[in-house]
């Protein structure tokens, strides 16, 4: 199967009030946004999705592109995205009066549905892991506080941010006493109950529910007790309500709730400033680029957005280690690593903004096993990329390995800043040569971006002990820069040959 990447049209929006009256009126300021909602387990697109930012909703179109005009223009706009078979998740974006924004949003399906009877309680499960939901009998109310009756269903999906932070709903901030401040997440949980009929279930006032969240975190090592936080749906913020206890030798945190939602085991950290620039590729500054963090030994992530002098200041974790990168619509900048700081630092050297959308980047990420696993990129002129020869942005190949990673999770990011007409492979080696867990049961993801799509791919079956190469795909470039990429997805007990080797032919964008 061969998918073209190229600007696509999506669902239709609608602006419909509540009730299904009159049309709302659109506010004075308004903007519009875009975007894909993509199945996070697959990196499939999923069609039919809804997507609702305050009173406007639409659905995804079978490329699970979709586009909403007439948003009021905010800061902070909250996007609700959820399909059937799905957990809802939450998406954060700035709504720029007579502007275009795009989001992408990766939906986890459902991990474990349950059944269980209201009047006598129960416990819902996800086989194979630590989550759970104990219900105390009578506990059940729907929407209006009128008590639940039968049978109810107890959906429960766990949320690993140390593998993808954009799993998680917002953007790692809480609202607390003291103002909005940073979050690091060491694993989440979303909880979704539902009557018979299909409506919301959740606990009546003064009832309490016990949880246990699987650990999932970058860190090297977790605290004993962490504060729970929930996340507020209206206000896209983490609030705090009570705390947890680390259970299962490490494994899960256990912590009692008095309502569900989204729940994350969670510590508020200290931060450090990091000011950079973005420069194009003619040496002039970019403004309006919005910059993205993303903790290497923490997970949390942080987001800037760069004044009329291309410069920014974002906050990373305080002694942390971080990545720094943007997508601005087509374009990409290179990745840089930063940190460990103690205080506020400024970057020798400015991110660089890709002067055409012909620039593609892909990232690696994994779990705490194996420790280490490569990028391999085979270009067509016979050139290969990795850790032994990184490349450069600056002059041929055009293409690098920007971050490197080997003591578990990654990231490990590829660029290619100009195209050559032809065919480009990308491979995963597990360097490491362990299989408990394996590349498969890790989960390994890639990622591949490329004119403002992303495609994400996770190891299909066929692993086993020296079948250490997963090739994950290849794409192939036109005289114009048109991408279409393939899914390959084969296991093998060697590397993939070179490409061969001939003059490379670079690709000039219309």
């Amino acid at each position: 199967m061969t998918i073209g990447l190229a600007a696509c049209g999506g669902g239709g929006g609608g602006n419909d009030d509540d009730d299904g009256g009159d049309p709302v009126d659109p506010p004075a300021s308004v903007g519009t946004v875009t975007g894909t909602v993509i199945n996070a387990a697959t990196g499939n697109p999923l069609a039919n999705a809804s997507v609702t930012i305050g009173e406007y909703s639409t659905q995804t179109g079978a490329d699970g592109s979709f586009t909403l005009p007439e948003v009021a223009a905010a800061d902070r706009a909250v996007a609700q995205v959820e399909a059937p078979g799905y957990a809802a998740t939450f998406r954060i974006t700035p709504v720029v009066d007579g502007a275009s924004r795009s989001i992408t949003a990766e939906l986890l399906p459902v991990a474990h549905e349950s059944v269980i009877t209201v009047s006598t309680g129960g416990t819902a499960t996800v086989p194979g892991t630590p989550a759970r939901v104990v219900l105390p009998a009578n506990a059940l109310v729907a929407a209006d506080g009128t008590p639940a009756t039968g049978q109810a269903s107890v959906e429960l999906t766990p949320i690993d941010p140390a593998v993808n932070v954009d799993l998680m709903p917002g953007d790692f901030t809480a609202s607390t006493p003291n103002g909005v401040q940073p979050l690091e997440s060491f694993g989440a949980m979303r909880v979704d109950i539902r009557s018979s009929a299909g409506d919301r279930l959740n606990l009546a006032q003064g009832q309490t529910a016990t949880i246990r969240i699987p650990v999932a975190t970058r860190s090297a090592t977790s605290p004993n007790t962490i504060p729970l936080f929930h996340f507020n749906e209206s206000t896209g913020r983490w609030e705090e309500e009570g705390s947890a206890t680390l259970g299962g030798n490490g494994t899960y945190y256990e912590g009692t709730v008095s309502h569900f939602s989204t729940w994350n085991a969670d510590r508020l950290y200290a931060s450090v400033n990091v000011t950079g620039c973005v420069r194009d590729e003619d040496n002039q500054p970019v403004s309006g680029i919005r910059i993205v963090s993303d903790g290497i030994d923490y997970s949390g992530t942080s987001s800037a957005t760069t004044n009329a002098n291309g410069e920014f200041t974002i906050a990373i974790k305080h002694n942390g280690r971080a990545t720094l990168s943007s997508l601005a619509g087509t374009r990409v900048t290179n990745t840089v690593s930063v940190g460990p700081y103690t205080a506020a630092t400024t970057l020798g050297t400015c991110l660089t903004l890709s002067s055409t959308a012909s620039a593609v980047s892909v990232k690696l990420t994994w779990g705490a096993e194996p420790d280490d696993v490569d990028s391999h990129l085979y270009l067509p002129d016979g050139s290969h990329i990795w850790y032994q020869d990184e490349g450069t942005l600056t002059a041929a190949p055009w293409a690098n390995l920007d971050v490197d990673d080997t003591t578990s999770f990654g990231p490990e990011v590829v660029t290619v800043r100009r195209l050559m007409v032809g065919t480009y492979r990308y491979a995963v080696n597990n360097y490491s040569e362990t299989y408990d867990p394996g590349m498969t049961q890790s989960p390994v993801r890639v990622e591949f971006n490329a004119n403002g799509t992303r495609r994400v791919f996770t190891p299909p079956s066929g692993e086993a002990a020296g079948n250490d190469w997963w090739t994950v795909f290849s794409f192939t470039v036109d005289a114009q820069c048109r991408i279409s990429i393939t899914p390959v997805n084969t296991w093998s007990p060697s590397a993939p040959a070179p490409s061969g080797s001939s003059t490379p032919t670079y690709c000039t964008a219309p």
